[in-house]
Order: C-alpha cells, then sequence, then structure tokens
C-alpha cells in the first residue's frame, strides 16, 4: 500500500527542525521533516499544519509546497513506499527557535525534535536524513517557485 505524507522544513538559519529516530536493523540513526500521513478526504497542505501542530503544538506560516518525492525504502526490515509532499514554513510563536530541541509526539510515542545542518549528513554512514532525495531537494535551494519530483527508484 502506497502511503502519502506531508513533511513540513522548517529552517532556523542553515538548519533544519527534525524528528529524530533510530532503526536498530541497520544501526542508522534517521532524521525527518516534521509531518505525517495525509488523512482521507484531506488536501496535503493542511495535512502539514495539523501534523506540527499535534507533534511539537506549534502553528505554522501558510506552508509552500517545494517538491514531492516517491519513497520506497527499508526500514526495521520492511519495505515502505510513500508520496512525499515536501511543504516548507516557519513557526508562528518565534521563541521556539530559540530552543536546543522541542518535545514532540509521534502517535503515542515521544520523541526530541533537533535542529541540524545539511552538512551534518553528508558522508556520515550513521545518521540519515530521509525522505531519501530530501538532501538533494534542499541543496538545489529550491524556493517554492520551481518544484521538484523525484523518485528514489
Amino acid at each position: 500500500m502506497i502511503r502519502t505524507v506531508s513533511l513540513c522544513v522548517i529552517r532556523r538559519g542553515e538548519e533544519l527542525l527534525l524528528e529524530e529516530f533510530f532503526d536498530e536493523a541497520v544501526g542508522v540513526t534517521y532524521y525527518r521533516p516534521i509531518g505525517g500521513t495525509v488523512e482521507y478526504g484531506e488536501s496535503s497542505n493542511i495535512t502539514v499544519i495539523r501534523e506540527v501542530k499535534e507533534e511539537i503544538d506549534a502553528d505554522i506560516s501558510e506552508p509552500i509546497l517545494i517538491g514531492v518525492i516517491e519513497n520506497i525504502f527499508n526500514y526495521e526490515d520492511q519495505i515502505g513506499h510513500e508520496n512525499d509532499f515536501i511543504y516548507e514554513a516557519e513557526l508562528i510563536n518565534r521563541s521556539l527557535y530559540d530552543l536546543r530541541e522541542i518535545d514532540g509526539l509521534e502517535g503515542s510515542e515521544s520523541y526530541k525534535a533537533v535542529w541540524k545542518t545539511l552538512n551534518f549528513f553528508k558522508g556520515n554512514l550513521t545518521v540519515k536524513l530521509v525522505p531519501d532525495g530530501l538532501l538533494e531537494l534542499l541543496q538545489d535551494g529550491t524556493d517554492g517557485r520551481n518544484i521538484k519530483h523525484l523518485s528514489t527508484r
């Protein structure tokens, strides 16, 4: 089954606010923008607003679509297939930018949202920015006027 996901790129200068999670099967720590599954009958931009509010209790500016990534991947020995809508937005509460990390909630699991630069992921085999193709999309400097469509396979 293909899952549709909306993710929100939130920047603090050169850093991105990312959810951090560890895959014990491969020994890699993954980082992903805040977001989640598009619900039936919901648009992807409404999803990203809802997901940021649900996960880190924060409101965001009007999100701008910067790319769509078809992502086929392995996680915890399972094959996943997603269409990821990548949005960029700013946090309305400017004081959140002063925090080193932000408490997050993914379903019933708590996590820390942390700030990482794109350079953190280059050449480091124990960490990975997901979905696949997001690092390249962000390095291209997409500004919302030239939406990128990527496929990981």
